[in-house]
């Protein structure tokens, strides 16, 4: 093994952590915005952490950080919307995952759609999927959602964005 890439293996050490967070960040994600509304309230936050886990029934799994500002609202609602950013929305993809952001309005400057649930759906996205929230699992500092499709929505050939070595990218074109 690579002497400079470790193994490093003393989780108390803090260089353990920062290796760690250095290579996760190699893993490209593609980024997404999760979104919900509370009666007329409408909340969103910028996630590169889901996967499908299920095609019968279509289920997805979604990983928030416990101390953010969606964290909340997601357990108080059945329901959210997830849509996967295109390349060219890396501005909304910041705009809602920058610290500090007001809860109410964040929306209110994009152009959005409901799903069937009535959640915001990100205009222009490559695709979207309407959720029904069936567990919640606390993992560490992050809530694991696990949620049913019962919705989908794609643009076809467009192409999304991506998460990788802490920077926000296009992928190179099929």
């Amino acid at each position: 093994m690579d002497p400079i890439l470790g193994p490093l293996t003393d989780m108390a050490d803090p260089s353990f952590i920062d290796a760690y967070r250095s290579a996760a960040q190699d893993i490209p994600r593609p980024v997404g915005v999760l979104a919900c509304s509370l009666g007329s309230a409408r909340y969103a936050i910028t996630v590169d952490s889901f996967l499908d886990v299920s095609y019968d029934p279509p289920t997805m799994a979604l990983s928030v950080y416990s101390g953010s500002r969606m964290a909340e609202q997601l357990e108080t609602v059945d329901t959210c919307a997830l849509s996967i950013l295109a390349s060219q929305q890396k501005g909304i993809a910041q705009w809602l995952g920058e610290p500090g952001q007001p809860v109410r309005g964040l929306l209110d400057p994009l152009d959005t759609a409901e799903a069937p649930s009535g959640s915001p759906v990100v205009s222009g996205a490559v695709a979207w999927f309407d959720l029904r929230i069936t567990q919640r699992v606390e993992v560490a500092t992050h809530t694991i959602l696990a949620a049913t499709v019962t919705a989908v929505g794609s643009r076809h050939g467009a192409e999304p964005l991506v998460h990788w070595a802490d920077a926000y990218h296009r992928p190179a074109p099929r």
